[in-house]
């Protein structure tokens, strides 16, 4: 709906101005808000006249209100970030501020910095290659996802102190802290999206053993001797024990018991149960 004037011509008989006085109204489309100018000497006309501007008052400093809380909570959640800061977090800065915050010259403009590494008394940061005149280049640079392009940021990282973070914020500095939500900020992409996690949790099997396994099941018997002992010498102790087991059997090497029982008792000493009770060939 827009917001328009009535003069008291265009007012229908049926509308404020017909009952209240002589005067333009101030309306939202069909609703209307402040009558402008001064009603009529009644009485009646006077306090009508006041209840509309009365509430037009109570609009104002409720919507007021609303953009000040709206800010404070923006300003409290952008200093959380800064009180806790992670691998990732985004820091809009007007450099010039920055810089010379830093000791250091700058030409005006504003960039864009990313958390690299965090420790307890300082952040490492990743610093935008691209200058911006205004604040919306910055924003817009965001959403087009350029800080996923090769050569965004510049080679050489930027050292901050964790305890002067709130200071730039309050020198205008740093003026907005963001954290990705999943991978974005405002619709744009600023980090790698997370590695999968494989779908097999447990015992990581040695690749040696299980080509061995095969060349056993085969019967290629050498071919299964060389992977086993790649597997053994790389210390896994099922490869240790299949190699033990093809010297006590005599698959594909002679018959050695000694070498068996010195691969029994390196995979023994790993807790493999197959292994300890083998070891008892070996007294």
């Amino acid at each position: 709906m827009a917001i328009g004037i009535s003069n008291a011509a265009q007012l229908r008989p049926t509308n404020v101005n017909r009952h209240a006085g002589n005067y333009s109204l101030l309306h939202l489309g069909p609703v209307p808000l402040i009558p402008l100018g001064l009603p009529r000497k009644s009485l009646k006309h006077w306090l009508l006249w006041a209840s509309y501007h009365s509430l037009a008052v109570w609009l104002l400093l409720l919507f007021s209100y609303y953009i000040y809380h709206q800010q404070q909570e923006q300003k409290a959640r952008q200093l959380s970030i800064l009180s806790a800061p992670e691998i990732y977090d985004v820091y809009l800065v007007e450099q010039q501020k920055l810089f010379q915050a830093l000791g250091e010259s700058a030409r005006p403009g504003f960039m864009v910095l990313q958390v690299r590494a965090v420790d307890e008394a300082q952040i490492s940061v990743k610093v935008g290659a691209v200058s911006y005149q205004n604040r919306n280049g910055v924003s817009k640079a965001i959403r087009m996802d350029n800080l996923m392009q090769n050569g965004y940021f510049a080679t050489q990282p930027l050292t901050l102190s964790r305890a002067a973070l709130a200071d730039y914020f309050a020198t205008g500095a740093l003026y907005a802290a963001h954290r990705p939500n999943h991978i974005y900020i405002n619709g744009g992409i600023v980090r790698p999206l997370p590695k999968p996690k494989p779908l097999y949790s447990g015992v990581k099997l040695n690749k040696a053993n299980q080509r061995g396994i095969e060349y056993y099941r085969q019967g290629a018997w050498q071919e299964a001797l060389a992977a086993f002992k790649e597997g053994a010498d790389q210390g896994d102790s099922w490869a240790q024990y299949n190699l033990g087991d093809m010297y006590q059997k005599g698959h594909g090497v002679n018959e050695d018991l000694k070498q068996a029982c010195l691969w029994f008792t390196k995979a023994a000493e790993q807790d493999h149960a197959q292994a300890q009770a083998a070891l008892a060939q070996c007294d």
